[in-house]
């Protein structure tokens, strides 16, 4: 080999290992950061107030929607309902993560029932009211809710 191909194969192998020096430093600081967002959210969730199935819940009180309890809150409570016992919900419920999680697999698999509840009353527009009340209250749900509408 020629001294030039020689000087040529060590600065390859150099710069090689700069650039992958570089591009590790990088994935370090975004999955550092990527970790930080998640144990945020994760606070955010615990210690955020009332869980989403106590807080859709007050559709059915007495100053609630009856439509809005029996289309939406109903549904997915009974969703609930045949997973948990009575016991495992209070228990889900003292866990907001958990609880929100378990709401929104619920959610997903009555959605249809729920919007065909809606559309029986004429009440289309009362989704995109509950879905606004729960986005405001649970961002969460956001990207759930509004990819179904």
């Amino acid at each position: 080999m020629e001294p030039i191909q020689i000087i040529i194969i060590i600065s390859a192998i150099i710069l090689s290992f700069m650039a992958l020096k570089l591009v590790t430093k990088i994935l370090f600081r975004l999955i550092i950061i990527l970790i930080t967002i998640i144990i945020f959210f994760m606070g955010y969730q615990h210690f955020s107030g009332t869980n989403t199935i106590d807080y859709s819940a007050k559709f059915c009180q007495k100053n609630g929607d009856p439509i809005k309890c029996d289309c939406f809150y109903n549904p997915i409570y009974n969703n609930l309902r045949m997973k948990f016992s009575e016991e495992e919900i209070q228990l889900l419920k003292k866990n907001k993560l958990k609880s929100n999680i378990e709401f929104g697999k619920s959610f997903q698999a009555t959605e249809k029932e729920i919007r065909n509840c809606f559309e029986e009353f004429g009440q289309t527009t009362l989704f995109k009211e509950i879905f606004n009340d729960i986005k405001l209250k649970d961002i969460f749900y956001s990207n759930t809710l509004e990819d179904n509408n």
